[in-house]
């Protein structure tokens, strides 16, 4: 019987391989996106544009998404463990949105639950609130010019419509200096309570802000140039007497691949309270594939704020950033796992009293988090989504060691044409 060819089985085995590795990559490469893909839209012509009309239009439209969270606490070097569930409004925003015409368009959107951006802590009613209201002008070629209170797009996490965002929290970069209007002691998971929630203003100003999206082919350019209030969702004039926030951003795609910055400065009032200060910040997104539809993409996102503060000594700091992947295995399910992490250096600690938020006389303690986050989203018909999200926090320097949240959630978008 004729031996085998060690050196042919040894090159059989090689080509084996090889073409298992082929394969496997010529399969994931189906998966990712292509480079002649349509970019994803702005969100700013997302919210602030309609297609061009000559006679009024309205539509009635929002998402409902109700659900349950747990959260389970443990404190450092302790065995004793806390934990506490509800079921909750994740969020609950119905709006109407239309054009007068082909160069006026608008856009209104109300928050009912209770979360971040409508928190029911020191003496602030949960009850409604107004999220945006403006008109956008689109006299002039190439710029749209909105006017209002609106959404203002710092970072792409905070900007993405509830409806379609990947997952149910937010990071803690995006809740503790997006949405906040001073960087403080972190809420990671939006709860209302003395660590911040009080100062949320949900990525919203009171001003003018203008902006466009230039898009040809798969090549897309986008810009928003904006002058606020500098006082978030209250509505309140600026402690300056005049408005004092001043904002920049600009984003190109090519494809499936997006980078986008934004820069924001100037004097800012709390929500509530008398004080004000200084804060200069920016974001930085990067992004390949689109988080709404394609089978496999990723994003990273990075925010930075200094706030020159009147307790602290300096200026404090807060940092943070994520990194996420998203997976379609099949078509309507969809898997994510997010990392993100969030710290602070010298920055004011806040005190809550009956309908007020004040800054405290001495610094907070400096904090250091990481998250870990999984989360499985079921893609149903007409825009509805079923979510269950994982979070495992761990502090670095806090009295609190640990926490674990479970949120699930059902997102339903409607939308009801009220004028052609």
């Amino acid at each position: 019987m004729k031996k085998p060819n060690k050196k042919r089985t040894w090159l059989a085995r090689a080509l084996g391989a090889g073409a298992m590795l082929t394969t496997s990559a010529v399969a994931c490469a189906g998966l990712l996106p292509s480079m002649n893909e349509k970019p994803m839209t702005a969100w700013a012509m997302v919210y602030g544009t309609e297609k061009p009309q000559q006679k009024p239009t309205a539509l009635l439209f929002g998402v409902v998404q109700p659900g349950y969270s747990y959260i389970q606490a443990s404190p450092p070097k302790s065995t004793t463990v806390t934990g506490n569930g509800a079921f909750k409004f994740y969020r609950l925003r119905p709006g109407i949105r239309g054009s007068l015409g082909p160069n006026i368009d608008y856009y209104f959107l109300a928050e009912f639950a209770n979360n971040a951006a409508n928190p029911d802590v020191g003496g602030i009613n949960a009850s409604a609130r107004v999220m945006d209201g403006n008109v956008t002008l689109n006299y002039i070629p190439g710029v749209h010019v909105q006017v209002g209170q609106m959404l203002v797009p710092f970072g792409e996490e905070g900007a993405t419509a509830a409806g379609v965002l990947p997952w149910i929290n937010y990071s803690p970069a995006t809740y503790n200096i997006d949405f906040n209007q001073v960087a403080t002691t972190p809420a990671p998971n939006g709860i209302a309570g003395p660590n911040g929630s009080g100062l949320f203003d949900a990525g919203r100003e009171m001003g003018v802000m203008a902006f466009n999206q230039f898009v040809h082919g798969p090549m897309a350019v986008d810009y928003a140039v904006g002058y606020f209030n500098g006082t978030g969702l209250s509505q309140t004039q600026s402690s300056m007497g005049h408005p004092d926030q001043a904002f920049v951003h600009g984003g190109v795609d090519f494809g499936p691949l997006g980078i986008a910055g934004s820069y924001e400065t100037g004097r800012q009032r709390f929500n509530y309270a008398s004080e004000s200060y200084h804060q200069n910040r920016y974001a930085i997104d990067v992004r390949y594939g689109n988080y709404i539809k394609d089978p496999l993409w990723l994003w990273y996102e990075y925010q930075h704020a200094n706030s020159g503060q009147p307790a602290a000594q300096g200026n404090g700091t807060a940092r943070g950033w994520f990194a996420a992947a998203g997976f379609h295995p099949v078509k309507k399910y969809m898997g994510v796992f997010r990392y993100s992490t969030f710290n602070t250096e010298n920055l004011d600690s806040v005190t809550y009293s009956p309908g007020s938020v004040e800054l405290a006389p001495a610094p907070a303690a400096a904090v250091s988090l990481d998250q870990e986050s999984l989360v499985g989203v079921y893609l149903a018909r007409k825009g509805v989504r079923y979510y269950v999200e994982f979070d495992h926090t761990t502090y670095n320097n806090s009295t609190l060691h640990a926490d674990n949240a479970v949120s699930v959630m059902l997102s339903v978008p409607f939308g009801v044409r009220l004028l052609h």
